[in-house]
């Protein structure tokens, strides 16, 4: 299964270079599968975001060096999305909050590639189809605070040095109980102890400097944007 789900993403990043597959998505989707996926009522780029979204929380290690592709995915096909449900917003708000956070975007050297792709998407639909995503636009507002964040996050090295000691902090090996497998198979992200509104989980941070985002050399000159046409409205 995972390696069709190389394959798949794969096919998914050369589909996104092309126009009318970005176009083609603004199709309402009415077709049911059956998926462990939320409830909304959108088009077929909302589901595809939605489950972009899953497969990132899943945080399946194998999975891990997809994340770049995945969002590029996004990145080349938000030009030409007209209109975003509320769930696929609020989705790709959550992994920006979730990617910004100082603890992970300092974890290794490129993390911040997820940032920088999510904020070129958000710049793509805001610039290109900001009539029709409202949406997008409210939930952007109403987690402003993530965005003031990310522009006054702290840049000196004293607290780079700081917040990666603190990373790479961990018990000693003796001191470790013996887990089963199934907290061996712990989520990088976990459901917050505290929600404030949003039940979306967040990352865990005991698995923020397994993210080696380009380490198996995955594609790397093919997860680049391709927008080789301005979008019309």
């Amino acid at each position: 299964k995972i390696g069709l789900m190389h394959i798949g993403v794969f096919i998914l990043l050369l589909l996104s270079g092309e126009r009318n597959f970005g176009v083609r998505l603004n199709k309402p989707y009415v077709t049911r599968i059956p998926m462990d996926i939320p409830v909304f009522t959108g088009t077929h780029a909302d589901l595809l975001i939605i489950v972009f979204h899953k497969v990132i929380v899943s945080a399946h290690q194998r999975l891990q060096p997809l994340y770049d592709c995945l969002l590029t995915i996004i990145v080349n096909i938000s030009p030409y999305l007209k209109t975003l449900s509320m769930v696929s917003s609020n989705k790709l708000l959550h992994l920006l909050e979730a990617f910004s956070s100082p603890w992970f975007l300092l974890a290794a050297p490129d993390n911040h590639h997820l940032v920088f792709f999510l904020l070129e998407a958000f710049n793509n639909l805001i610039q290109y189809q900001f009539d029709g995503n409202a949406n997008l636009v409210y939930t952007i507002i109403r987690k402003r605070q993530v965005f003031f964040a990310l522009s006054n996050l702290a840049t000196d090295s004293p607290t780079i040095a700081k917040l990666s000691t603190k990373n790479s902090n961990a018990p000693p090996t003796s001191s470790k109980k013996t887990v089963d497998s199934s907290e061996s198979k712990q989520a990088i992200f976990q459901t917050p102890l505290k929600s404030v509104g949003d039940s979306e989980p967040q990352l865990n941070k005991d698995f923020a400097q397994q993210l080696s985002l380009n380490s198996a050399g995955l594609l790397a000159s093919a997860v680049t944007t391709t927008l080789a046409e301005t979008p019309c409205k």
